[in-house]
């Protein structure tokens, strides 16, 4: 692979590229502090163009809001590091993309406070087409560079772990 990403990496993907062909769903990805690391991971294994439509990288408010839609009460009122954030951009994407899946990652990965909210603080969401919308939260403690592989890969651990909860 291109990057040479360790194997457990790679395994990972092409464990995700399998469950969702296995159960024809399709995924697209809106993406904030990770700004296209998701995208990259699951295109790197080859394949990925019959399930995986596209993606999104919301780094600027404007964008959430005027392209992917997010409220802006949201963001206002929860601001753009919060599941509430993180839920919309998983919703809307999904949306946008007609897919059945969308995933989405927002957070703060430095190099210091946003919107008063700690370093390292990510949130995750996974939308799935008429079962629901789900986040998560992580507390990365790494480099910049390593939180935001550490935070692409805890979002495909948890769109696995969502795919499994409500489809198996």
């Amino acid at each position: 692979m291109g990057k040479d990403y360790p194997r457990e990496i790679i395994e990972l993907v092409k464990r995700l590229h399998q469950v969702l062909l296995d159960r024809h769903l399709s995924l697209s990805t809106a993406e904030s502090c990770t700004g296209g690391k998701v995208a990259d991971l699951i295109t790197e294994v080859p394949g990925a163009s019959r399930f995986f439509k596209g993606s999104i990288v919301a780094y600027w408010v404007e964008i959430k809001k005027n392209v992917l839609g997010v409220s802006g009460r949201t963001i206002q009122q929860k601001g753009v590091v919060s599941p509430e954030t993180a839920g919309e951009m998983a919703e809307r994407v999904r949306k946008i993309l007609n897919t059945d899946i969308g995933l989405s990652t927002t957070g703060n990965l430095g190099p210091e406070a946003l919107e008063g909210k700690d370093v390292g603080l990510v949130y995750l969401g996974v939308s799935i087409s008429g079962t629901g919308t789900w986040t998560r939260e992580l507390k990365l403690k790494g480099t910049r560079q390593d939180n935001k592989l550490t935070a692409s890969l805890e979002a495909l651990k948890f769109l696995l772990n969502r795919i499994d909860g409500e489809t198996s």
